[in-house]
């Protein structure tokens, strides 16, 4: 999920927080050569930036590049404050890997504690880029949904290549593009899907192109509800909206799941509650039981652009896929 915030400067008092963290005592200890380690061309979403090899202390705002990250034994040194999918646990012991803001906006207090050398922001922090590239280089890893695979391998190469270990990276991506390319012939004999992101019984139906189109233009699952019908944030749907396109098979993402709350701070329905009803249960993914509730943290936090969200994702659909044309 993207903001359109504008970059803020940073206010007198988080420079001089930031001022003081950078005295002598930041590089006490190291050499000349970890100071200023060669540089070397990557790309990020912005383009192409010359930023130093071997980065330290990495900062990331963004849960696709901290996947991306512990995906290949790379180090961390600040996350932001999440609710984490269950493969991403071990980030939430903030003893060991302290908290460097939201997913929204920045701790520049903690920030000058960590002193990143390498800030990683996407999505939802991406409008925080400028201000902090201030502190310490910063890559952009936005991710768009009809390029996801292209942006995902952008993103993996470049901090495999920062770390020098290109190999591991391409070898992760041929293992993501490999998942794909083995359920792409079940998604194309599954009949018409429609995608249903859920906040309590407030539901945005998705399609090719909008947020979560992945499902369509990635995976390859036949879309019931056309493009040119839904805006790129998705459309706003009813239950009767669902029974008068009757998909073959209906994809639910629960955003209340995924983010451990109800949105404005009212009581959360699981989704498997709200779609229990009538209404769906005589449509034909109702009587077929191919109502599937998708991994609400791997869609709606991760939006699949980590390699280990895509691959569970993938995993998970492929399965109930599988076992409806077994069955």
């Amino acid at each position: 999920m993207t903001t359109n915030s504008t970059p803020r400067p940073l206010t007198r008092r988080e420079a001089l927080t930031w001022a003081a963290a950078l005295g002598t005592t930041a590089f006490h200890g190291l050499t000349s050569a970890q100071i200023n380690p060669s540089p070397m061309e990557v790309q990020h979403a912005k383009g192409t930036v010359r930023i130093a090899a071997q980065p330290r202390n990495v900062v990331t705002y963004d849960l696709a590049a901290l996947d991306a990250l512990q995906s290949l034994g790379l180090p961390v040194a600040g996350v932001p404050r999440a609710a984490f999918p269950q493969y991403l646990q071990a980030f939430a012991d903030h003893s060991k890997y302290p908290v460097a803001g939201s997913l929204f906006e920045p701790d520049f207090d903690a920030l000058s504690q960590i002193r990143p050398d390498l800030i990683l922001v996407g999505g939802r922090s991406a409008a925080r880029s400028e201000t902090l590239s201030r502190i310490a280089p910063t890559l952009d890893m936005s991710t768009r949904g009809a390029h996801l695979l292209e942006d995902m391998g952008r993103n993996v190469q470049t901090l495999a290549a920062l770390h020098g270990k290109q190999r591991a990276g391409e070898q992760l991506m041929q293992q993501v593009t490999e998942e794909i390319a083995a359920l792409k012939p079940i998604t194309a004999k599954a009949g018409r899907g429609l995608l249903v992101l859920a906040i309590n019984d407030k539901l945005s139906a998705q399609a090719p192109g909008s947020r979560f189109g992945l499902l369509h233009d990635v995976l390859g699952v036949q879309p019931a509800l056309a493009a040119d019908k839904v805006p790129a944030r998705g459309q706003s749907f009813t239950m009767e909206d669902i029974a008068r396109i009757d998909p073959d098979w209906l994809y639910v993402i629960d955003r209340n799941a995924a983010t451990g709350s109800a949105a404005g701070g009212g009581v959360a329905i699981p989704s498997q509650k709200v779609f229990d009803n009538a209404t769906i249960r005589a449509t034909t993914a109702g009587k077929r039981g191919q109502v599937l509730f998708l991994d609400p943290k791997g869609w709606y936090l991760m939006g699949s652009a980590g390699p280990t969200s895509m691959i569970h994702n993938v995993r998970q659909i492929r399965a109930a896929l599988t076992a409806a044309q077994q069955g």
